[in-house]
């Protein structure tokens, strides 16, 4: 990977600035390489130095420091070296094949017993895992409801006078009743209310609202309810169900990181099925792959999880790779904005939704896309609006973006019925 690609993987700016400068430091000894790692000491702020390691295989990482962010400064900047001279090949330390080794064997799954006892042991087990699972987000459930209760009781204007001790106890009752849906919903709120600005206190009452909702739809079956919760399915067990076989497009990605996992999300247009969503995590600092090779047009299958339109997929067995045909996108805004009315009522929790529309163009202050009918909706200003334009020389374009009810973050264009190109 060359430098550039190295400090994109990095968690923000401060993160990238650090390891930059910490690349080119003296402070750097033992450090080398072999084909699959790379490694080297640190000199910190303590008495030891920090040890760090890369996975080659995957750009994961280890480091001694008590930083929580990956890949940390630390580990960016080892990389940083080895890309600008590759670090000497030496015997790899003690501690790297320890760490390279506890990986290895966590990726190797154990051999099952597959006596019939044992199988009925693991159903058993399996079974109360469940019930006690169950037990636990229902007794979660109960405590954010009563919490819910007490913020309303006392004000949303009492909000941001909130300590994080009080914000860090209903998130960590959510996260020990394993429901980790409702944590990272409260820590959506949280993250509202400390960012301020003119809208707070109508977006906090919208994500309350919506987790009010939630607690009390908590014992619906409803495979969009289970999710909002934090019930996952088995990627395997979705693989092994049916599959939609079609030509998929992928349009729009959107990565986020919690400080522990790296997710990335990639909506994918199938021409018989419309859109879909494929999701993929990584830890460790590593950054995960795209589900399928975006802005490229496959032919393969892709097996839906159960739960509502835009479905969440599993990636089957992939055919053929050709450069994208024309995508269809709605006349208008209206119609665009009218076809997530199913999506809405499906999942009301749902903040972001795929959105086209034919020949558009850009106002002079860049701040809004109109269509032919001269309606517009605001628009992301970022790289991908100023790709757009420069792509366009600003003539009508076909645009598909993510549409989050209040601007449009732009993802993809195309000269009007042709083929779409991906920005980003």
């Amino acid at each position: 990977m060359d430098a550039q690609a190295l400090l994109e993987q990095a968690p923000d700016g401060q993160v990238a600035s650090s390891a930059t400068r910490l690349a080119g430091s003296s402070g750097w000894q033992g450090t080398g390489r072999s084909d699959t790692a790379l490694w080297g000491l640190c000199k910190g702020s303590g008495k030891n130095p920090y040890q760090v390691c890369v996975d080659l295989g995957d750009r994961a990482t280890k480091c001694s420091c008590p930083s929580r962010k990956f890949p940390c400064k630390h580990a960016l900047a080892l990389q940083l070296r080895d890309a600008r001279e590759p670090l000497p090949a030496s015997e790899t330390p003690d501690w790297v094949n320890e760490w390279l080794g506890r990986r290895n064997r966590a990726a190797v799954p154990a051999v099952a017993d597959e006596s019939p006892e044992a199988v009925e042991r693991r159903a058993k087990a399996k079974e109360k895992t469940a019930l006690a699972r169950e037990n636990a987000v229902r007794a979660g459930v109960a405590g954010l409801t009563d919490w819910l209760a007490d913020v309303a009781g006392a004000g949303l204007a009492g909000l941001p006078a909130r300590d994080a001790a009080w914000w860090h106890s209903i998130g960590a009752r959510m996260v020990d009743a394993q429901a980790k849906g409702l944590a990272s919903a409260v820590d959506e709120v949280h993250g509202i209310v400390a960012a301020g600005g003119a809208r707070w206190a109508h977006d906090a009452a919208d994500r309350l609202g919506g987790l009010h909702l939630l607690a009390r739809s908590a014992e619906s079956p409803s495979p969009v309810v289970r999710r909002r919760l934090g019930f996952s399915v088995a990627e395997e067990d979705v693989r092994a169900g049916p599959g939609w076989s079609d030509h998929w497009v992928p349009l729009l990605r959107l990565e986020s990181d919690d400080g522990l996992v790296r997710t990335v999300r990639q909506w994918i247009w199938g021409r018989s099925h419309g859109w879909v969503v494929g999701v993929r995590h990584a830890g460790g600092g590593a950054r995960p792959v795209l589900p399928l090779t975006h802005g490229v047009q496959v032919q393969g299958v892709l097996h839906p999880y159960p739960d509502v339109p835009p479905h969440r997929v599993a990636v089957g067995e992939l055919l053929v790779e050709r450069q994208p045909e024309p995508v269809p996108a709605p006349e208008s805004w209206r119609a665009a904005l009218a076809g997530l009315e199913e999506f809405l009522k499906a999942d009301p929790w749902a903040r972001l939704h795929p959105l086209g529309c034919a020949s558009v163009r850009v106002t002079e202050d860049t701040r809004h896309l109109v269509d032919a009918t001269g309606r517009g909706v605001p628009v992301r200003s970022d790289l991908a609006l100023d790709q757009a334009l420069a792509l366009t020389g600003g003539a009508p374009f076909d645009a598909w973006g993510l549409w989050n009810g209040r601007e449009l973050r732009l993802g993809a264009v195309a000269s009007p019925g042709s083929a779409p190109e991906v920005l980003g």
